[in-house]
C-alpha cells in the first residue's frame, strides 16, 4: 500500500493528479499483485526456503531501485508520442511500478509456506501472515501518506525503501549464498546512483511536488511556479502589472470597473499560486486588502523563499483550505472574490458545489462580485454547465468570458463572473488597468479581456446540456464531467 501511495505522488509531476492516474496505479498495481502471488505460490511449492525468499526480497529491492531510473527515463520519452492522458498514464505507471508490486507479492505465498509445519493450525498460520500483512499496509499508508512522503520526497523515500528490501534480503540469506561480490557491488553503485539522481522538485509537500524556473534578466526576473504537472503561475516580483495569463487580465479589467486606485475595498483569494494578483493589488491598489487561502503552506514558502515575496507583505495569509476558513467567519466581508484553486487535473469539488457557493454568498457584501477561472472544452463542456447551473442558483447574474468572441473548441480557460446586480458594462469596456501599461496598445488580450459570451448563444451552448444539474455535496460527478477532457489533454 505504501508504494501504491507512493506511486501516485511520484507520477503527479509528470501527468497531474486526476481519475486517470490512480486508477492507472491501482490498476498497474493490482497486476503486480496478481501475477505476482501466482508466480510466489508457484515458487512456494517448487523452491521453498530462505535463499528463494531472499532472492525475492532482493528481486524487490532491485525493481524499486530502477523504479526512479524508469520513471525519470520513460516520463520524458512518453511526452514525445501522441497519446491520449489515460493511455499514457496506464503505460507509465505499469512500466514503472508493476514489477515492485510483482516482486513484492511473491513473497506472501513463500512465507506461508515456510510457516504452515503442520495443517492442523494452517489456517491459523495464514490468518495471523494475513493480518501482519493488513497491519503492515495501514502502517505504510498512514506512514507514507502522513509522514514520509513529505519528509524525503517520493525519489528519496522510493530509494529508502529499496535498500531497505536489499538489506532484508541480505539478511534472511546470510549462509545461503544468495549473492556474489560482483553482484554487491553492482547492488551498491545503483544504490547510490538513486540517491543521487538529481529531483525534479523544489520543494515537496503534502500535496504538490513544487518546481520554479527563473527567466529573463537578473534585474528584472520572472518565476515560473509548476504545481505538480500545471504551470500555475508566472511571477514577476519586480513588475507586477506583469500578470502572465491572459485570464488574470480579466481579472485586472474586473477592478478597474469597480475601484479607483486609491479605494478601499477587501478581496478573497481561494488558492495562492504564485500570488501574482495579490501583488498586483498590493502595489496598485495600496488601500485594499488582500486575503488569500492557500491551503499548502509549502507553497507560501516557496513565494518568500525563492519568488521574492516580502516578508512584510500586507497580503493577508490564511493557510488552510478555503472552505473551513469561510465557515471561521473571520473576516470583515469580501468586496471580491477570486477563484483559482483548481489544480490542472484536480479540482477541489467541494469548492464547486451549491453547498460552498452558499458559505460563499454569506461572507460578501451584498453588492460582492465572484469571478474564478475553470478549464473546460466547448465540445464537452459539461464542467462549464454544471458550474452555470451551480452559481445560477445562488447568484442572480453570471457572465461567461472566454478571452474570444465565443467558447471556443480546445482545452481553455474560462471566466465565470457571478453577481446579483450586473454588471455595467460601458464602464467594463472603458477600464484600462495599470495591468495594460505593460501591454502594447494592439495586444490583442486587451479586446479578448473585454469580451462576454452572447446570452442568446450561451443558452444555445447550454440547451443540448439540459440533463446536467448543479453539483451538490452530495453528487458533484467532476471526474465524469471533465474525462474527455483529460483524454485529449495530450
Amino acid at each position: 500500500m505504501l508504494i501504491q501511495v507512493l506511486s501516485g505522488r511520484a507520477l503527479a509531476p509528470y501527468l497531474g493528479t486526476s481519475v486517470f492516474t490512480w486508477t492507472s496505479v491501482i490498476g498497474a498495481t493490482l497486476i503486480g499483485l496478481t501475477f505476482g502471488q501466482a508466480a510466489g505460490g508457484y515458487l512456494a511449492d517448487t523452491k521453498a526456503g530462505r535463499r528463494s525468499l531472499a532472492q525475492t526480497f532482493l528481486m524487490a529491492g532491485s525493481a524499486a531501485l530502477a523504479s526512479n531510473f524508469a520513471l525519470s527515463f520513460f516520463s520524458s520519452r512518453l511526452t514525445s508520442f501522441p497519446m491520449d492522458l489515460a493511455f499514457r498514464s496506464i503505460m507509465l505507471a505499469f512500466i514503472v511500478f508493476t514489477p515492485v508490486a510483482f516482486f513484492l507479492s511473491m513473497v506472501g505465498p513463500q512465507l506461508a509456506k515456510l510457516a504452515v509445519d503442520n495443517l492442523g493450525h494452517s489456517g491459523s498460520i495464514v490468518g495471523k501472515l494475513s493480518a501482519a500483512g493488513a497491519i503492515g499496509s495501514l502502517l505504510g499508508v498512514g506512514l507514507g501518506g502522513y509522514v514520509l512522503v513529505s519528509a524525503l520526497g517520493a525519489q528519496y523515500l522510493m530509494s529508502a525503501i529499496a535498500i531497505g528490501l536489499l538489506l532484508f534480503g541480505v539478511y534472511i540469506g546470510i549462509g545461503e549464498k544468495v549473492l556474489n561480490y560482483r553482484i554487491v557491488g553492482f547492488l551498491t553503485v545503483v544504490a547510490m546512483g538513486n540517491l543521487l539522481l538529481p529531483g525534479i522538485c523544489k520543494l515537496e509537500s503534502d500535496y504538490y511536488c513544487i518546481r520554479i524556473k527563473t527567466d529573463g534578466p537578473a534585474e528584472t526576473p520572472r518565476y515560473t511556479l509548476r504545481l505538480d504537472h500545471l504551470v500555475h503561475s508566472y511571477v514577476s516580483p519586480r513588475d507586477p502589472s506583469d500578470l502572465g495569463y491572459g485570464y488574470e487580465q480579466v481579472y485586472a479589467r474586473l477592478i478597474a470597473t469597480r475601484y479607483a486606485l486609491r479605494d478601499s475595498f477587501h478581496a478573497y483569494f481561494i488558492g495562492g499560486g504564485g500570488f501574482v494578483l495579490p501583488r498586483y493589488l498590493e502595489t496598485y491598489y495600496p488601500n485594499a486588502t488582500s486575503t488569500v487561502s492557500e491551503i499548502d503552506p509549502a507553497v507560501i514558502d516557496a513565494n518568500h523563499r525563492f519568488m521574492e515575496l516580502s516578508s512584510t507583505t500586507t497580503i493577508v495569509m490564511a493557510p488552510g483550505d478555503a472552505r473551513r476558513h469561510l465557515m471561521r467567519d473571520l473576516d470583515e466581508p469580501y468586496d471580491l472574490v477570486f477563484g483559482d484553486a483548481f489544480n490542472d487535473f484536480g479540482v477541489p469539488v467541494h469548492l464547486t458545489t451549491l453547498e460552498f457557493h452558499r458559505l460563499l454568498k454569506s461572507r460578501m457584501k451584498p453588492d460582492g462580485i465572484y469571478a474564478l477561472n475553470l478549464i473546460d472544452d466547448s465540445r464537452y463542456g459539461n464542467f462549464l454547465t454544471a458550474m452555470l447551473v451551480t452559481l445560477r442558483q445562488v447568484w442572480n447574474h453570471v457572465e461567461v468570458a472566454p478571452l474570444a468572441d465565443r467558447l471556443e473548441p480546445g482545452r481553455n480557460t474560462i471566466v465565470l463572473i457571478a453577481s446579483d446586480e450586473p454588471l455595467d458594462k460601458d464602464r467594463w469596456f472603458r477600464a484600462r488597468p495599470p495591468s495594460f501599461d505593460k501591454l502594447e496598445s494592439d495586444d490583442p488580450v486587451i479586446d479578448a479581456s473585454a469580451k462576454f459570451v452572447d446570452p442568446v448563444d450561451l443558452q444555445d451552448f447550454l440547451d443540448p446540456r439540459r440533463w446536467i444539474g448543479p453539483l451538490t455535496d452530495d453528487y458533484a460527478p467532476l471526474d465524469h464531467y471533465l474525462s474527455p477532457v483529460f483524454r485529449d489533454a495530450y
